[in-house]
Order: C-alpha cells, then sequence, then structure tokens
C-alpha cells in the first residue's frame, strides 16, 4: 500500500493541482463570479480626474482649461490646455508625467470599459 501519511493519498484527501491552483471544476473565475461584475459606483468624472491634476502641477492654475467630449462608440476625448510655460511641466522629463497621467485615467475607464484618450492643445 502506499504512503496514507501524505493526504493526497488518504481516501477523502485533498489532491492539489500541479499548476494553476486551486482546480475549480473546470468553471472561469467569471462563471464563479470572481471578477468583472460590471461598473460598480458613480461614473468616473474623466474631465475633473484630469483637470485636478493639470492644475496641481501648473503654476497657473487658473489658466488651464480642460473640455471632454464624446466620440465614436463610447470613446471621450479629453483635451488641456494651460499656459505656455507649464504646458512643459505637465510633459514632464522624457513624457514621464503626460504618460502618467494617461495610465491613471486608462485605470479609472477600465471599469466602465471605455477609451479615454488625453491630449495636449
Amino acid at each position: 500500500m502506499g504512503d496514507l501519511g501524505r493526504p493526497e493519498n488518504r481516501p477523502g484527501g485533498f489532491r492539489r493541482e500541479r499548476f494553476g491552483g486551486g482546480g475549480g471544476g473546470g468553471r472561469s473565475d467569471r462563471e464563479r463570479g470572481g471578477f468583472n461584475r460590471g461598473p460598480s459606483g458613480p461614473p468616473v468624472d474623466y474631465r475633473g480626474l484630469v483637470e485636478f491634476v493639470a492644475k496641481s502641477i501648473a503654476e497657473k492654475p487658473e489658466e488651464v482649461v480642460v473640455e471632454a467630449f464624446e466620440r465614436s462608440r463610447g470613446t471621450v476625448s479629453v483635451t488641456v490646455k494651460m499656459a505656455e510655460e507649464d504646458i512643459g511641466k505637465l510633459i514632464g522629463k522624457g513624457g514621464r508625467n503626460i504618460e502618467a497621467l494617461r495610465s491613471l485615467v486608462r485605470a479609472a475607464s477600465l471599469r466602465e470599459r471605455r477609451r479615454v484618450f488625453v491630449d495636449l492643445a
């Protein structure tokens, strides 16, 4: 007889999957209700989010103007206008700041499954 001291060899004992972790009878995470249940909570104000970040970075926050409009198929376009000397700060060294802002907006848009573009004017 085998080694009955090991739990996987006992009658009714567990059997750990070698790869992928806990089995689950072949059902996916979506079928089990694990994630991606759709939007929860209020919709995201992309214009307000971009405006907050842009005004926080700018030395002349009163000159920051952010416009958002709906494009085709649920796509949203957000345009930022600001003083010439503040545009460089928003772009950042090597474009790091604007890419971080775009990543932030992209992460916020995942919940609603929308595409949001952030552009500078």
